[in-house]
């Protein structure tokens, strides 16, 4: 058997009832054996606590932190704080995981000693039944492209080499755009970036639900961006998306 380095995942929940069993089983099924998932949730009111117990009592791999949280971004830390692997990601608990996507990432580790590793995705579209491959722009993971492109990947779809959260955790003051807001401040520190053109994850975007939380995000990020950006960066400015983004205000 290879040497397999020990994959992380964080899946904050609230409420998922409805999709968490099968976020859970698709990290089960995942047949790489150095695994973890922790399971941040102290405030669910559903049945979703009788769901991740069924789970933990079944897998000593999976861990549940019961505590209150104060939004997705400390749930990640919290979840940060209770990891054992030497890589780490986070998985929604209406995402699933594709079922090579902790090979992909061992694989590369031995070959590329990597700060982060990131992917492609499939974004299921709920209302129309449709899947769609989701492509990350192919360009250098680095703040000008922060600034072009926004977000260069979701947060399910990268993971971190450990090294990485011993010098940073999430601003829990960003709830929707927590994932861009952090890219800046790791690129200010690290660079080994690595990009694999795998669907890493499904992830499920109703038209209902997704897209208003869609617009939240776009203000916030929109916010972020203006943090950081100086006034010689403003060539790098993507003019049209800028304009889009304030007609969605």
């Amino acid at each position: 058997m290879n040497h397999q380095v020990k994959i992380s995942l964080i899946m904050p929940n609230f409420n998922g009832e409805k999709t968490i069993r099968s976020s859970i089983l698709s990290f089960v099924r995942n047949q790489y054996f150095n695994k973890e998932l922790i399971i941040v949730d102290g405030k669910s009111s559903d049945s979703s606590h009788k769901i991740i117990k069924e789970y933990v009592k079944e897998y000593e791999f999976i861990k549940w932190i019961k505590v209150n949280d104060k939004g997705i971004s400390d749930a990640i830390n919290i979840g940060l704080e209770n990891v054992s692997g030497n890589i780490i990601g986070y998985l929604g608990s209406d995402d699933l995981l594709n079922t090579k996507t902790l090979f992909e990432i061992n694989n590369y580790k031995f070959m590329i000693d990597f700060d982060a590793i990131y992917f492609d995705s499939y974004t299921y579209y709920i209302d129309k039944n449709i899947v769609q491959l989701r492509k990350c722009p192919n360009v250098a993971f680095n703040r000008i492209n922060l600034i072009r492109y926004g977000t260069l990947v979701g947060l399910q779809n990268i993971f971190f080499d450990k090294r990485v959260f011993n010098e940073m955790k999430y601003d829990i003051s960003n709830k929707y755009s927590m994932d861009y807001e952090i890219y800046f401040r790791i690129v200010e520190k690290f660079s080994n970036f690595t990009y694999v053109e795998y669907p890493a994850t499904i992830n499920k975007f109703s038209n209902n639900i997704s897209y208003r939380l869609e617009k939240i995000q776009t203000r916030e990020a929109f916010k972020v961006m203006c943090k950081y950006i100086t006034w010689k960066d403003f060539k790098y400015l993507p003019y049209k998306r800028i304009f889009l983004n304030y007609i969605k205000r």
